[in-house]
């Protein structure tokens, strides 16, 4: 079952993700990368291996291993419901659909959005530290089937109009993948942005009440850096509150080769921690300890 989803043409792949080569060079594809904003192509895929290097990175591998780089993840039943989503290949989609749905993004079935009143994921964002009156107010509550099944999680809406789905068991994203958009859009446009990698960091930040008067946007994946870009002209500042991992130190690069010194590090806030939400969860923890 694997080597079918393995035998999808990486360049189809790259295509149907809104990928199309700058330039061709025999059986070799160079690409702008998927994962990182760049402007000179570096991404190659050698069509007749089927396999993708990014230069940039020092990585490369399957369409497997380019999966897990764009969803963040090494759940290979997860990875393949995304690619299986991503590519409408029938042997594929029937491959696909033999693995247990728990850990995927919903893609068929009835999916209502309504506001966030769910008693189990109001306390699903409280166990993250993240009070019901913020939770309300910037989420929303969403209800889907998948095979005859129900399910239901905490939806946060993406400029493409996705969503990002969260529970306690589950992590994914119905419809396109996108970076959100929040412009705080009290007294007039702000002049400082905050970036987030997630919504729960973005959440975080507003219970910590560190971004008031910013605007906001929310990346939902390091991979969506470059469509982030076109949004943070005419800022003086751009917060950057991104995990302290590999990835978002690549973003965090990539941002300041563009913005210069407008970009800002703020992940020194929570040095000791992976992200901002991290932070959150242990400052509470140990308030309740004393």
């Amino acid at each position: 079952m694997l080597k079918e989803i393995k035998t999808i043409p990486l360049a189809t792949f790259m295509s149907r993700l809104g990928h199309e080569p700058a330039r061709r060079c025999g059986d070799k594809l160079w690409y702008r990368s998927p994962l990182r904003q760049e402007h000179t192509p570096s991404f190659k895929v050698e069509t007749s291996l089927n396999c993708w290097y990014d230069f940039g990175l020092g990585k490369g591998g399957n369409i497997i291993d380019l999966a897990a780089e764009i969803w963040q993840s090494t759940d290979l039943r997860y990875l393949m419901h995304c690619i299986a989503d991503s590519c409408p290949v029938p042997s594929v989609q029937t491959v696909a659909s033999s693995y247990p749905q728990r850990h995927s993004a919903p893609s068929v079935g009835q999916f209502e959005v309504m506001p966030l009143e769910h008693r189990a994921l109001v306390a699903y964002l409280q166990e993250r530290g993240i009070p019901a009156y913020i939770a309300n107010a910037k989420c929303k509550e969403t209800h889907y089937s998948v095979n005859g099944k129900s399910y239901f999680a905490v939806a946060f809406e993406n400029v493409s109009g996705g969503w990002e789905l969260r529970n306690r068991y589950f992590k994914g994203c119905r419809g396109r993948k996108d970076i959100s958009y929040l412009p705080w859009a009290r007294d007039g446009p702000s002049t400082e942005c905050a970036m987030f990698e997630g919504f729960i960091d973005y959440l975080s930040a507003l219970t910590l009440d560190i971004i008031s008067g910013a605007d906001a946007i929310i990346l939902n994946s390091v991979v969506n850096v470059n469509k982030a870009v076109p949004y943070l002209k005419g800022y003086t500042a751009i917060n950057c509150y991104l995990d302290n991992d590999n990835a978002g130190q690549t973003a965090f690069a990539e941002l300041t080769a563009i913005y210069g010194s407008t970009v800002i590090d703020r992940s020194t806030l929570y040095s000791e921690f992976k992200d901002l939400n991290e932070y959150l969860t242990n400052k509470i923890f140990n308030q309740q300890k004393i």
